[in-house]
Formats: C-alpha cells, structure tokens, sequence
C-alpha cells in the first residue's frame, strides 16, 4: 500500500522496558505495539521535505476501531513470518488499551519462528515493536509549537499489522507519504528602527572656553 506508514519504538532504555515485547508466560508474549503522547523521532515530508515530530493521542483508537480491523502479529513486518492475528478481535492476537497506548498480548505458535522469537525475547534480545497504519482523511493536525514542527494524530484511517522487530530504527522510516501543512513560522515582530541619538551640544561654560581661546589665539594688531 503506498499510504502504509510505519512507526517503531526502541524501548532498550532502562525506563521504557516496561513496553517491550516480553514473556508473560512461557509461551506468551506481550508488549506495546502503539505508545501514547510519545514524541516521534524526526519525520521528513516526502513531497515538501520539511521536518516535523509526530505524536499520537489517546483518542486515536478505540477497541470498536480495533476490533473492526484484521491485525497480524509478525516478526520485522514480514506477512510470512505470522505469529498471530485478531480476526477482528476473534483471534489469537489480543489487545487492550490503557493510559500507555494499545498493549497486546499473544500466544506464540508451535513453529520454529515461534520458538526462535520466544527464546530471544527470553534473552533479552528483542526490544523493539512496530506498527503499519494509514491516516485517517481528517486524522491529523500539524501545528507549529515553540518553533517546531509538530503532528498529532487523532485517529487512524487503519492499522494492518503489528510487529517485534529486532532493529526500530529501520522500521521507523524517516520519510511519509502524507504532506505535513502547517502554517509557516510567523514573521517576528520587527524592532522599531531607533532614530540615531542626536549629538551632545556644548554647554555655555564650554562655549564661551571655546570662545576665549580662540580670541587668545589671535596676533591682534593696531
């Protein structure tokens, strides 16, 4: 699809571990595959090349926008690497949403992609999810904020498929499809241009010093 975005999050720092793909059970992985209000790395405009920071709202998804969707659960967005799916919330892959963002939760398949993905999670191999999504027409609002590029999103037109990826910063392209169209930065407040200061003017003591040695200076002559 060419609309398809993806978005990535390295939770390898110690504070954000906590949304990263782990065992909740043996054979039960879980993490975060959207984060709320999260700043995105920096973002580039494909057509206009501006830059800007997308963040996601709470208000993006909703269970009934979830369960209205077929999302695959797959290792680095690869459709034959299948670990899971919703079946429109009737599947194996299962979600909830909370004041973090949308935390999933499935069991992994008896295959050897299942045991490899379980055994490097267990590890602590894998730190990284994923999600491919397109916008929703009227889901997006880019603003200007303190000089900076700034795009929230409000809702999701859909979300395709989930994903544990050992390398984000690969997945998170750089580059989007749709145009950032904020306004452009407003024109500072021009100074007012200052009038040059006019120059000091002699006193009367100083005019009449000046005066007296001029006289001084002069050869009189009778």
């Amino acid at each position: 699809m060419e609309d398809r975005e993806i978005r990535s999050y390295d939770f390898t720092q110690e504070e954000l571990r906590d949304y990263a793909p782990r065992l909740a059970s043996d054979n039960t992985v879980e993490g975060y595959a959207i984060v709320f209000n999260m700043p995105s790395r920096p973002l580039t405009d494909r057509a206009t090349r501006k830059r800007f920071t997308e963040i996601i709202e709470p208000r993006a998804v909703s269970m009934e926008f979830l369960d209205r969707q077929d999302i695959r659960l797959n290792y680095n967005h690869d459709d034959t690497q299948l670990l899971g799916r919703s079946l429109f919330g009737q599947g194996t892959l299962r979600y909830e949403i909370d004041e973090k963002g949308v935390k999933y939760t499935c069991e992994l398949p008896d295959t050897t992609l299942g045991h490899d993905v379980r055994e490097l999670i267990r590890r602590g191999d894998l730190f990284g999810c994923s999600f491919a999504f397109t916008y929703a027409s009227d889901g997006v609002r880019d603003e200007r904020e303190a000089g900076r590029n700034i795009r929230r999103v409000s809702s999701f037109g859909s979300i395709s498929d989930f994903s544990i990826v050992c390398n984000p910063a690969y997945w998170g392209t750089s580059v989007v499809t749709r145009s950032f169209d904020a306004p452009e930065e407003e024109a500072r407040e021009e100074t007012p241009k200052q009038e040059p200061a006019p120059e000091p003017q002699p006193s009367p003591e100083e005019v009449n010093a000046t005066a007296i040695g001029v006289l001084d200076g002069i050869n009189w002559k009778f």
